[in-house]
């Protein structure tokens, strides 16, 4: 059996790789073409133009492994049924679910590698492509006025400003909020304007709240000052993080500080579960293109093409059609993530059902 399944794994390997640099490749050249303007328009450097495609890279592979595999699965299983090596193999007493278990361990094993590329080397290489992006491409870096500033300080307060003229070092509806170890909100101050005095913050008119024992205490001020470390003008200039920049657990507290503030963070809990459900998509495709290819009469590179770009269209419109829903609030978080998995997942399981074995 070892033989067998060491066979079956070279089958679908060469294709696999072949598909997956092409791809990436694909891709690469498609966004470099996109952006060439933009490159060429502000004089990017073709260092910098390496580099911003080699932070890239993670996402892309992400990306495009489920049709990567999707395609390699129904290239190779395809050319087995073709040559009647599925059928022989079927004679010698082996059932279909045995004969497509390497290559669905297979897939399992890249959707675990998916995963784990997603939460170690993709946050921090996404957040370096981000700020190449803003400094050389965009020229953001030198923005004089910014708008809806958001800091989080290492205790978990959370540091909010409407407008922020770094010019000048003026904040305008300011709102900062602290919580304790379990996230309750122990006080709130609000102001209409914030001045820098060089090491430290000046709140002009506005609210202080303080919260003991289920008792709001509100004082009012014409000016404010907090008495304890706060983000200077150069922390509230660093750009804000996108959720495809934090781990899954950095999100995660992040998205536990947004909801203890009141804020509602619909549509960062949908991308906090879509980061475990969309590695299972390679595996989920592989479960629906082997059984799709090995009871097909007919199969080919051309029709293994159009079927793999119709399957990820249709699966890749589902999950849009889950995030809008669940970021509306239309459908929990986890069912808008995981919907297109357990319909694909479905379908390929009924498939492989009733394909003959």
């Amino acid at each position: 059996m070892r033989i067998l399944d060491a066979y079956l794994l070279r089958r679908i390997l060469s294709p696999l790789a072949l598909v997956f640099v092409a791809f990436v490749g694909i891709f690469i050249i498609v966004d470099l073409f996109d952006s060439a303007h933009s490159f060429i328009d502000n004089d990017v450097p073709v260092r910098i133009v390496l580099s911003y495609y080699g932070y890239f890279s993670p996402l892309v592979v992400v990306l495009t492994a489920p049709i990567a595999m999707l395609l390699a699965t129904m290239m190779s299983v395809g050319r087995l049924s073709r040559r009647n090596e599925i059928m022989a193999m079927k004679g010698s007493g082996l059932s279909l679910y045995r004969i497509l278990a390497p290559i669905l361990s297979l897939a399992f094993l890249l959707s675990l590698g998916s995963m784990i590329l997603a939460e170690t080397l993709l946050p921090p290489a996404t957040r370096r492509r981000l700020e190449i992006e803003e400094v050389h491409i965009k020229k953001r870096a030198d923005q004089t006025v910014r708008l809806n500033v958001i800091h989080i300080e290492p205790d978990g307060s959370i540091f909010l400003a409407r407008r922020f003229n770094t010019r000048s070092a003026v904040l305008e509806e300011v709102t900062i909020e602290a919580f304790d170890r379990e996230l309750t909100p122990t006080r709130r101050i609000d102001s209409e304007t914030a001045r820098w005095a060089g090491d430290h913050w000046i709140y002009e008119n506005g609210q202080v709240r303080e919260f003991r024992d289920g008792v709001e205490d509100v004082t009012t001020f014409e000016t404010y000052e907090t008495g304890v470390p706060e983000p200077t003008p150069d922390d509230l200039t660093t750009r804000r993080l996108k959720p495809e920049e934090m781990g899954y657990r950095e999100l995660s507290a992040y998205i536990e500080r947004l909801r203890a503030s009141g804020n509602d963070p619909g549509d960062l809990a949908v991308q906090l579960r879509l980061k475990v459900a969309f590695p299972f998509v390679t595996l989920i495709m592989a479960l629906l293109g082997a059984p799709l290819a090995a009871g097909a009469r007919r199969s080919g590179f051309a029709l293994s093409f159009a079927a793999a770009l119709a399957i990820s269209f249709i699966y890749y419109g589902l999950l849009q059609v889950g995030q809008v829903l669940g970021r509306q609030g239309m459908m929990p978080p986890g069912v808008s993530a995981w919907i297109a998995n357990l319909v694909f997942g479905a379908i390929g399981v009924a498939i492989l059902v009733r394909v003959p074995k």
